[in-house]
């Protein structure tokens, strides 16, 4: 009799901790799946009722599938990818575009000095296919390769693959696109440079970039610097655009600032438009900006005739800034410091956007390694800190309707194992924000934990965060504590009024020492309201589903 009530009593407390309730945010986990290799780090999509995903243990990377109703792991394999062309290969994604699985991975070949971007399918025994090169970039060294960018299209039919590539010799950058279908037929393909000859107190970012449900691409970058011949501070930001119904023709949209240097861009898609939002700071009268923001932008482009529509600025409100810095500074005038990151653009259904600003600040430590000639194997360590997230409401013609602040400070730490050249290039002033917050090296080992899963639905916003139990009731940033064990973290939901943007924080009323934690960083969302959730505690592992009731 006891064994019946000691299995009862397991069953229970499985199925107890396997769901969960945060105010309106429905936590259902399924089974076990802790027997499968690795953690998951990556959810690429559905296909065929089946959820595929991408898993890593040590060095060994896993492709797995589960199934999309029960969760539940029905195949999984080792993912060999050794060389192509007979170039190691490193994999840098994978994904689902349309009815098709691939892994992208990319390659360095130093016979003709290029930087490649590969596709190979997943067969369906999770097999890999050839290798596609869908991107082939000349490049000055291994050293100096530059960065791939890569983007799915709102409607997950098309694939962007984009390529940075910065030449202090020559002071120039160059970036180069790709934009595929399904079968991975180039749609089109384009290179652009940009010259930073005689431009003094330089300030450039390729900030954004991506695809709309049109098959529009999409690119931004911004720039400020002194104009000797003028005599004068110039600060642009220029948005380029290929619509699909203009056979995808380049067309340049030049935005001066007047006053004004922008410290963050990105990109939002509404009906008819395109919006360039982020974060600005004021320019001295010597033509020269503090290095702090002072507030926040929404310029839109029509994606009709490419005249500019709007183009409004709002400086912080004083209570925004003194949950951030203090009162007495925020009266004083001070303003924030540049570490924010803009993790989610949001449309309101009121024709507005929501913006979540987090503080982002990656700390690379001193690589150590072994080799010939800076040839080998090395260690980096890296320290992310994802701390309070602004959450600025703007109305459909760019003025703000709110501000609040999400009260967080998450910190993880991982070293990043690569082999090739030990060391690297400095790029100066020169900087790529459009780079994804946590690359696919990373994670496995902490970052995932971080940020936050944001949902907007019945005018309503909700935030989900992990969050340190002794931070529980808490809503001032003054009163945080920082978390000091991330996989002993819980989920909190923040949720907002969409007309007042009143906040209210809701902890889990129920929630066990060994509760599973989910992982923000590995998701795959559905809808407006559900997605697909990864998470974990030391002894089990479990795909599940979140769903906004």
């Amino acid at each position: 009799m006891k064994h019946y009530l000691s299995i009862l009593f397991f069953l229970i407390a499985s199925t107890t901790f396997a769901q969960l309730e945060v105010g309106n945010v429905k936590l259902d986990f399924g089974a076990d799946i802790s027997e499968t290799e690795g953690n998951i780090i990556n959810i690429a999509g559905i296909k065929d009722n089946q959820i595929y995903t991408l898993s890593k243990k040590g060095k060994k990377f896993y492709l797995q599938t589960f199934a999309s109703d029960t969760k539940e792991n029905t195949g999984s394999e080792v993912l060999k990818l050794d060389k192509i062309n007979n170039s190691k290969a490193y994999v840098e994604d994978i994904v689902v575009i349309e009815d098709r699985a691939y892994v992208m991975a990319s390659y360095y070949n130093k016979d003709d000095k290029t930087y490649n971007f590969a596709a190979l399918e997943i067969l369906e025994d999770l097999q890999m296919g050839d290798p596609v090169t869908v991107l082939s970039s000349e490049v000055d060294s291994r050293s100096k390769k530059g960065v791939f960018l890569f983007e799915m299209s709102y409607d997950e039919i098309n694939y962007m693959i984009t390529h940075v590539y910065i030449n202090d010799r020559k002071e120039l950058l160059k970036y180069e696109f790709s934009l595929l279908d399904a079968d991975l037929n180039a749609v089109k393909e384009d290179t652009n440079t940009v010259s930073f000859k005689d431009r003094k107190d330089l300030f450039f970012d390729f900030a954004d970039f991506g695809v709309n449900e049109n098959g529009d691409a999409f690119i931004v970058y911004t720039e400020s610097y002194r104009d000797k011949k003028a005599k004068t501070t110039k600060n642009n930001i220029t948005l380029q655009t290929y619509y699909r119904n203009n056979n995808y023709e380049l067309i340049e949209t030049k935005i001066p600032l007047d006053g004004k240097r922008v410290v963050n861009c990105d990109l939002i898609y509404t009906e008819n438009k395109v919006q360039l939002v982020g974060f600005y700071s004021k320019l001295k009268k010597s033509g020269r900006s503090e290095y702090k923001i002072e507030g926040i932008f929404d310029i839109a482009v029509s994606t009709l005739d490419n005249s500019i529509n709007k183009k409004v600025f709002n400086d912080f409100t004083v209570e925004t800034k003194s949950k951030l810095i203090g009162e007495r500074r925020a009266k004083k005038g001070k303003n924030l410091k540049p570490f924010y990151k803009n993790t989610d653009l949001i449309e309101r259904d009121n024709g507005g956007v929501i913006v979540l600003s987090e503080y982002y600040f990656k700390t690379i430590g001193r690589s150590t390694g072994i080799g010939i000639a800076g040839v080998g194997v090395s260690a980096t360590p890296i320290i992310y800190d994802t701390n309070e997230i602004i959450v600025t409401a703007l109305n459909a013609d760019g003025t703000l309707a709110w501000s609040n602040v999400i009260p967080k400070e998450q910190k993880a730490g991982v070293n990043v194992i690569s082999v090739g050249f030990i060391g690297g290039g400095s790029s100066g002033a020169v900087s790529i924000s459009a780079a994804i917050m946590f690359p696919i090296g990373t994670m496995g080992d902490g970052p995932e934990y971080l940020s936050s899963m944001p949902f907007y639905n019945d005018n309503k916003l909700t935030v989900l965060v992990n969050d340190d139990p002794k931070n529980i009731g808490i809503t001032n940033m003054d009163d945080v504590k920082k978390v000091r064990r991330i996989n002993k973290m819980i989920p909190v939901a923040f949720e907002f009024d969409d007309s007042t943007g009143e906040m209210t924080r809701i902890d889990p009323e129920d929630f066990e020492k060994k509760q599973i934690v989910v992982r923000p960083g590995v998701g795959y969302q559905l809808n407006n309201n559900e997605a697909i959730i990864y998470g974990s505690n030391r002894s089990e592992t479990r795909l599940g589903s979140l769903k906004i009731e």
